[in-house]
């Protein structure tokens, strides 16, 4: 399924911010993801990818196998304390991807800090354009609020669209209301449904 414009597309055409509901039995959620990541147009494309659910390096083997890395990759592990322990034993691990860096961030609830720490990266990017990756939004819920998280976006889709850099957010509708998922969409250019098969926005 093609979900994102091409790279011959003006950028006026290219959606800073989407938001990816994809649910549990979602199979073809990381190829939707991996396509997304590749939404910059440009040959220098820094990864800058968000993982509060999984483990760094099970987040990168998700896309890296597909070959067609980035410039460089950024990972901000946030810790939600929702995993097993090896999943936490292997996040400091080296990532095993060529010019990638892992950041931690202690405590999930500290958006202001993770939002912090994201600014810093979309403000910093030299010659090289932004492809940000959140997987996902239903772990920050599950560690904070909707009040909070929509917040937390309004900052940050924000500072995407400033930076001209380009952002995707899960979200698996299967674990939240109606009301939650209505009220986060509204922050976005553009919504793929995957229950759907279905794009809306620009």
């Amino acid at each position: 399924m093609t979900t994102t414009p091409d790279a011959n597309r003006d950028d006026i055409d290219r959606p800073s911010n989407v938001l990816l509901l994809a649910p549990s039995a979602a199979s073809d959620a990381d190829a939707v993801c991996e396509e997304l990541l590749h939404a910059t147009g440009s040959d220098r494309t820094h990864a800058l990818l968000v993982t509060p659910l999984d483990s760094p390096a099970d987040r990168l083997s998700t896309w890296t196998d597909r070959g067609d890395d980035p410039a460089r990759t950024t990972v901000i592990d946030v810790d939600t304390g929702a995993r097993s322990a090896a999943a936490t034993a292997s996040a400091s691990a080296s990532p095993g991807v060529p010019n990638a860096t892992v950041e931690f961030v202690p405590d999930a609830t500290d958006l202001l800090g993770l939002g912090e720490t994201l600014d810093d990266h979309l403000t910093s990017t030299g010659d090289e354009r932004t492809s940000l990756c959140v997987h996902s939004l239903s772990a920050l819920l599950g560690a904070t609020d909707t009040e909070s998280v929509f917040k937390f976006l309004e900052v940050l889709t924000s500072a995407v669209e400033r930076a001209d850099a380009v952002a995707h957010y899960h979200l698996n509708p299967d674990v939240h209301d109606p009301e939650t998922v209505t009220t986060l969409e509204v922050l976005f250019e553009a919504v793929v449904d995957l229950r759907t098969d279905g794009v809306t926005g620009p």
